[in-house]
């Protein structure tokens, strides 16, 4: 049980520098407009990592036996905002 999840953890730490190095192609010069296809590809590459990524996570937590988090991620400005406009409406 310890093994994978060392595993499981040297997974997703190796698909977060992934992710990382994707996102930090621009600081070598790596932009749309000098590589179009090349930074498109590693795009659709960095979206499939992410699902990894949270693949991996939820595996680490439901054998160390904690609740996923809601995979929703709420956003507290529009809700505030929404009840700002209720109470001002005419």
């Amino acid at each position: 049980m310890d093994s994978k999840i060392a595993r499981l953890r040297h997974r997703y730490q190796g698909l977060s520098r992934v992710a990382a190095a994707i996102n930090d192609l621009y600081i070598y010069g790596i932009y749309p407009g000098n590589f179009p296809i090349l930074t498109n590809e590693l795009e659709k590459a960095k979206d499939i990592v992410k699902e990894a990524i949270q693949e991996t996570k939820k595996d680490i937590a439901a054998i160390e036996g904690f609740e996923p988090a809601d995979p929703e991620p709420t956003d507290p400005l529009k809700s505030d905002m929404k009840n700002i406009l209720d109470n001002y409406r005419v």
